[in-house]
């Protein structure tokens, strides 16, 4: 697999050199190959040119940086290759919905691009809706089920079982009504699935909880959390695995953050009404995260 090694010390060089003049020749010698032939790879294999993803990964630090208060906005204009902070600001926006001064004084929710490494499929290189959460502790109000050593072949399959109404309907054992009743809003608002020590627990807040249903009281940890969040109108079934994935496979390992506890969140943004459920629903996977040691 020499290819793939000569490809990912390339990749490992762009990213070292991201605040550089990218010199191309030096790239795609480091993978063996010329200068035309890396560019038009990396374009098939990632859909995007090479320009283009040295620009997203640049905005991506960048947003970190304003993050965490490193430095004033011209300053990192020059450092991310922009000639001038208004020029700077337009590229943040464009890429990330808001501009720096914004996500600087508001935060809010960013568009971040993992580093690109080349296995038999590639890692990274998608677009993810990222943000940090700073969670005080949260109380919900569920039912939980024993994970580990139970016998399921996957996550999936557990939680399948659990929100299925043709299975266990977790969600019609706290709810007032049911899914699809026409005038009810039972169902509207955020759900929450948490991974922990073992088990899965489906919950909400207690005014979204019908209150003579049998249910555990459980608290979210306060902290700093990690969270992504999928588009409108996907399938839960379909869209955490995916992002799980994207999470765990291409984020995390490149981040400088890691996983505190073991801990896993996802927030369910749903609608009783089956239209609209259909059309606005999506999820976020929230991990607790702290700076990696250096």
């Amino acid at each position: 697999m020499n290819i793939l090694n000569h490809l990912n010390t390339a990749m490992e060089y762009i990213e070292e050199n991201l605040c550089a003049e990218l010199d191309l020749e030096e790239v795609a010698g480091r993978a063996c190959v010329s200068a035309d032939s890396f560019r038009r790879f990396f374009s098939y294999m990632t859909g995007m040119t090479l320009k283009e993803y040295v620009r997203r990964r640049r905005l991506t630090l960048a947003a970190e940086d304003i993050r965490l208060g490193q430095g004033r906005i011209v300053d990192l204009a020059v450092k991310y290759g922009y000639d001038s902070g208004a020029a700077f600001s337009r590229a943040f926006a464009k890429q990330h919905g808001l501009t720096p001064n914004e996500y600087r004084k508001y935060g809010g929710i960013i568009k971040i691009f993992p580093p690109a490494s080349f296995h038999i499929t590639i890692k990274g290189a998608k677009e993810m809706n990222f943000r940090i959460v700073e969670l005080a502790e949260t109380t919900i109000y569920g039912i939980a089920k024993e994970y580990e050593g139970q016998g399921y072949p996957d996550r999936e399959t557990l939680r399948h079982m659990m929100w299925s109404e043709e299975c266990e309907n977790v969600p019609g054992k706290l709810a007032e009504g049911s899914w699809n009743q026409p005038g009810s809003k039972a169902y509207d608002g955020i759900w929450y699935g948490v991974w922990q020590d073992g088990k899965y627990l489906i919950g909400r807040e207690e005014n979204d909880i019908r209150k003579n249903r049998s249910k555990e009281e459980y608290h979210l940890p306060a902290g700093t959390y990690a969270a992504f969040q999928t588009e409108a109108g996907g399938l839960a079934w379909e869209e955490f695995p995916k992002l799980f994935e994207l999470i765990f496979g291409s984020w995390l390992p490149t981040s400088g953050y890691t996983q505190k506890g073991d801990t896993i969140v996802e927030v369910y943004h749903l609608w009783t009404d089956k239209e609209e459920r259909k059309k606005k629903r999506y999820y976020e996977v929230w991990v607790p995260v702290e700076k990696r040691a250096i």
